[in-house]
């Protein structure tokens, strides 16, 4: 995710990812279906603002109906297959992006580079090794 100007902080469970969540105004959140602890229901709705967040949910069956159903009902911006490729990746961060921008209307919208920030994503694993090198796949 660096090679696309995001900052990654990672969490293993909704125990350790529920603070964070709530007191950081994160870009993304990458968040498997089932953690140690609970699942991303347990994660999405108030505690992620949906128009500050966007919430991706990892699972490995996102093509069944209910499931995708049942993550947009609760305000997911998308579900993707896990293990994910690097551009699967990509392509959210793009289409977050273009959401973005047309947010904010006429405004220019200020790239990280400009102003020395970056975006920032969160990604909640249920512990499984992380390696950044494969684009944030774990």
């Amino acid at each position: 995710m660096a090679q696309w100007a995001l900052e990654t902080t990672f969490c293993s469970s909704v125990h350790e990812a529920r603070p964070l969540l709530t007191n950081s105004g994160f870009s993304l959140v990458f968040c498997e279906d089932q953690l140690s602890d609970g699942t991303y229901q347990d994660l999405l709705g108030p505690t992620v603002k949906p128009v500050k967040s966007r919430f991706v949910v990892l699972s490995p069956t996102p093509e069944a109906d209910d499931k995708y159903e049942e993550a947009m009902r609760l305000g997911a911006f998308e579900m993707i297959a896990s293990p994910c490729r690097k551009s699967d990746i990509q392509w959210i961060v793009i289409r977050a992006m273009q959401e973005e921008s047309r947010r904010g209307g006429n405004r220019r919208r200020v790239t990280p580079h400009e102003d020395g920030n970056a975006e920032t994503a969160a990604v909640v694993t249920n512990g499984a090794e992380r390696d950044s090198s494969n684009g944030g796949q774990s």
